[in-house]
This record gives structure tokens, C-alpha cells and sequence, in this order.
């Protein structure tokens, strides 16, 4: 990793550069699920086993966790294994890696590695210290397509970005591996959609990110994917959107059938549904009105500064649209690029300027909220199946194809300081 080239949007000249400037440890951990900051010595542990008879082990309700439960809509635990503070631990039963506290040995002799957040007492990410973390936030309108998009992007990103960048994506615990690979399985194997995103509570997906770079600390991802139908409920984002305002990127899903304009010209390929889809979509600007009112009003200048890439989803159907005012037929769009080694900052610009005038034809009102909200964008497309579904099955035949999928990642990654900006 070399040097950087910045391009935020319009704003800055071509011939600016600036060499990468990775954060140094020891680094504070943000918690996932309450994203409260804290020292890699404030970790507390959870007891391995349970001592009946004594009152340091025994089981019991734990109130933080509950708390934190009760507050995110979901069921509160029975009694489980205590909480062990390690300030009264023998530093010779404490296990580092990095300088981080990883493991302990309580006064039994038994160990235990399950690190918990002091204020929630959830269970923290095994890379939590041992570098930055960042919560990435999927928002969109319902239907647009988010969760078969991050199952696309995280499949995309372990079976070959990373190793274009010179990384290796690994999941953040043998749970949210069996997800990711579920939903893998689903879509990739056996050509069936995902069901829509549960108007629930929203749990973390939880990815690491490691470098073959020993310079370069170890990335933790804490992804988010907000259901559509919440996105737009008042009372279900005050319990469940913090994530939002925590965020350090944002991927903010566009679905063409949102737009009002092209819903009648875009041919679909699935011939059962008709007619007008107004009552069937949200409007993209109705999500924008979600974060001026709980976010983006309370700020100064009203404006955002959280990087944000602005993704039409589902290009493939643009090709069906078949009307150059809108875009032609040779756009890049249609295009899958490969960002090798570095982000290629011609080929964004590219990109970023095609899907901004297209959505300025396509959704004017849309395009001047984001100007008018949102300090530091990128504008992308992507497909992340190359075709449309039909009755929720993919077409064995035609296969399945990622278009520029991971893109938008990549833009946060080097909006971040992870990745090289260059021109090819």
C-alpha cells in the first residue's frame, strides 16, 4: 500500500496525494451491538463453567445483557454464567496477543477466552483491539434487494476480491459463518432467493478482514442490514437504528422500479408483474426523509459527513429500458470491473458520473436530497445476480453473474485508508 490519491466526489483536484495513513494501536474497541468505546483492558470475561456454592461463580441473571435485550426487542436470558473483572486476575494468568487481552485463567485455573463488552455484555469479535472497527450500515427501501446483495458482496469479496487487494476475508464467529454460508448456499447452489429481511430486531454481521501485510492492522467489519419497512417506521428505527448514526460508511441501495419515471418504460423480465408499481415501492427520497428527521437535522450544517455510496441495484434490468436518454446501451454500467492491487480512481470517476446523471434524469428529486444531505458520496450500479429471478428461482441456463458488485466496498475501504487510490 502505497500512496493515496483523494477524489471526494467533485471537490478536489486530480494531482492530490496523500500516503495511506493506517490508525496505530493499542486501539479502542466500539462494541457492535451498543457502540460504546472503551480500552482493551476493560473487557470483562464470561465464566467458562459454573460453581454452585460460590457467589462469584455461580449462575445468574444477567442484567446488563437483559437490559440491552429488552431495549432491542428481544427475549431476556435465564440465569447463565457469571461475569468475571479482571482486575483482581494475576497478570500471569492473562493471555495478549498484540498487547490485547485476549484469555484469561480464573481462580479455578480454568480458562476462558469470551470476551464481553463492559456496558452490554455481549459477546465481542474475536479482532476487537487488535484493530479499528467499522460498522457499515445497508439501507434502502423494502424490496430493493439489500440482503441478496450482501450475501453477493461477501461472497464476491472471500472468493476473489480480496485476494486481488491482498487480503482474506474471515467471518467473525462460527455462527455468522453458518449464515453467510446458508444464504450462500441458497442462492449460489441451489438458484432460490433469500425471504425479505424479518421487520425485527436487526443483528450484526460480523466479518474480519486481515492483510497479508503484517503492517496493515487487521479490518473488523460490523455490517448492517436494516429491513426496507423499517427504514420508514419511526418507532422501530428509535429502537433499532443507532447503528445508522454510528456508522463510518453507509451503502445506500437504490432500486430502479423505486423510480417513478422508469417503472413503466423498464421491460421486466418476469412477465407476471404488471402495471404500475406505485403502491408496490417506496420512493428513494422517502428514506432520505428517515435521515434528515432522526439524523441529519440534529448535525451542524444538516448536512452528513459519514462516507456514503449510493448503489442502483439490479442494472441488468436497465438494459431492458432501451431509451438513451436515460443511459446507452454501451454504459459502463453494464460493464464488471476488477479493482487489482489498488482503487482505480479513473475507473470510478467513470462510474460515479454515469449513475449521476443517470439518476439525475431518472429521480431529480432523489439526486438533490443526497446533494443537499450527504457531504461524501459515490455513485455505483450493480447487479448481483446478472438476471431477474422469476417466482423467486434463478434461471439455471442463464447462470448467475456479479456485476461490479463490490465496488461500493471497495470506495468505503479507500475512503478509510485501506485501500490505494491510483490512476491507471
Amino acid at each position: 500500500m502505497g500512496l493515496f490519491q483523494i477524489f471526494h466526489g467533485n471537490n478536489k483536484k486530480k494531482s492530490e496525494y496523500k500516503k495511506a495513513t493506517y490508525e496505530k494501536g493499542p486501539f479502542m474497541i466500539k462494541c457492535p451491538f451498543c457502540f460504546k468505546k472503551f480500552k482493551t483492558e476493560q473487557v470483562v470475561f464470561r465464566a467458562s463453567h459454573a460453581e454452585e456454592g460460590d457467589p462469584e461463580y455461580e449462575k445468574t441473571i444477567d442484567e446488563l445483557l437483559n437490559e440491552y435485550n429488552r431495549k432491542a426487542g428481544k427475549s431476556a436470558l435465564p440465569e447463565i454464567n457469571s461475569v468475571i473483572k479482571t482486575q483482581d486476575i494475576p497478570e500471569k494468568n492473562k493471555t495478549r496477543v498484540d498487547g490485547v487481552l485476549i484469555e484469561i485463567k480464573d481462580k479455578y485455573d480454568i480458562s476462558t477466552s469470551e470476551r464481553l463488552c463492559p456496558y452490554c455484555h455481549n459477546e465481542l469479535p474475536i479482532t476487537a483491539g487488535r484493530g479499528p472497527s467499522k460498522v457499515i450500515s445497508v439501507v434502502g427501501a423494502s424490496q430493493v434487494g439489500k440482503s441478496v446483495y450482501m450475501t453477493a458482496l461477501l461472497y464476491v469479496l472471500e472468493k476473489y476480491t480480496c485476494e486481488r487487494i491482498g487480503a482474506s476475508l474471515i467471518a467473525g464467529s462460527s455462527e455468522y459463518n453458518d449464515e453467510i454460508r446458508e444464504n450462500q448456499e441458497k442462492i449460489f447452489d441451489n438458484n432460490i432467493m433469500l425471504d425479505p429481511t424479518p421487520k425485527q430486531h436487526v443483528e450484526p454481521l460480523i466479518a474480519n478482514m486481515k492483510f497479508k501485510n503484517d503492517k496493515i492492522p487487521p479490518l473488523t467489519l460490523i455490517f448492517y442490514d436494516v429491513p426496507g419497512e423499517g427504514m420508514t417506521d419511526k418507532g422501530y428505527i428509535e429502537k433499532h437504528g443507532d447503528h445508522i448514526k454510528n456508522s463510518d460508511g453507509i451503502i445506500f441501495l437504490v432500486d430502479p422500479l423505486q423510480m417513478r419515471a422508469l417503472r413503466k418504460k423498464i421491460s421486466l423480465m418476469n412477465k407476471e408483474v404488471k402495471g404500475d408499481f406505485t403502491e408496490k415501492y417506496q420512493e428513494p427520497k422517502d428514506i432520505i426523509v428517515y435521515f434528515f428527521e432522526n439524523f441529519i437535522s440534529k448535525q451542524s450544517h444538516e448536512k452528513t459527513s459519514i462516507p456514503t455510496a449510493v448503489v442502483v441495484t439490479k442494472s441488468d434490468m436497465l438494459k431492458n429500458l432501451r431509451d438513451e436518454e436515460y443511459i446507452s446501451e454501451n454504459s459502463n454500467i453494464f460493464r464488471n470491473y476488477n479493482h487489482e492491487k489498488f482503487f482505480n480512481l479513473n475507473e470510478f470517476e467513470n462510474i460515479n458520473g454515469e449513475v449521476m446523471k443517470f439518476l439525475e434524469k431518472a429521480d431529480a428529486p432523489f439526486k438533490g436530497a443526497m446533494d443537499a444531505c450527504f457531504k461524501t458520496t459515490g455513485y455505483f450500479a450493480v447487479s448481483s445476480l446478472g438476471c431477474n429471478p422469476q417466482n423467486l428461482k434463478i434461471d439455471e441456463n442463464v447462470g448467475i453473474e456479479h456485476i461490479r458488485v463490490d465496488e461500493p466496498f471497495l470506495w468505503l475501504l479507500y475512503e478509510m485508508n485501506y485501500l490505494d487510490g491510483r490512476r491507471d
